[in-house]
């Protein structure tokens, strides 16, 4: 089986997201990241070895789907999806990716439930938006509660 586990932080530095691989640092975890740019515009590269510390509460990990743009789905990111049935034609879902007993899902606020991710994906792609994220936009956290 080939997948990549890629995981995503917020750098404490630039409070830019940084994308690598996870490691513990201490009692915290971080990402042994790729790269990453100062506060002042410079490129910063970072040996392979040497992890990008980031805040703590912000790493999600790469589910291993895209959304129906194409676009990469991590933990904590916000999706879209508007209805196209006759009973819910223009409605907006808005759900929230996380983790929960061993696989990736997404919350169902109607319901109180989670619904597996993999229960949505057509075509190879999950068939819902990647809109943002609960980090960047606190704001499309209620409607995806």
């Amino acid at each position: 089986m080939k997948r990549e586990i890629i995981f995503r932080g917020k750098s404490e530095v630039t409070n830019e997201w940084v994308y690598g691989s996870l490691v513990k640092v201490g009692n915290e975890s971080h990402i042994v990241g790729f790269d990453e740019v100062d506060l002042d515009g410079h490129h910063l590269s970072y040996c392979s070895d040497r992890p990008i510390f980031t805040k703590q509460g912000t790493i999600g990990q790469f589910t291993g789907l895209h959304d129906k743009n194409g676009k990469e789905i991590y933990e904590g990111d916000i999706l879209m999806c508007i209805g196209e049935r006759n009973d819910n034609k223009g409605r907006k879902y808005y759900r929230k990716v996380l983790f929960n007993n061993g696989a990736f899902g997404m919350t169902v606020p109607e319901y109180k439930c989670i619904s597996a991710l993999c229960n949505h994906v057509v075509n190879g792609k999950l068939n819902w938006e990647v809109i943002g994220n609960i980090y960047d936009n606190p704001e499309l956290i209620e409607q995806s509660l």
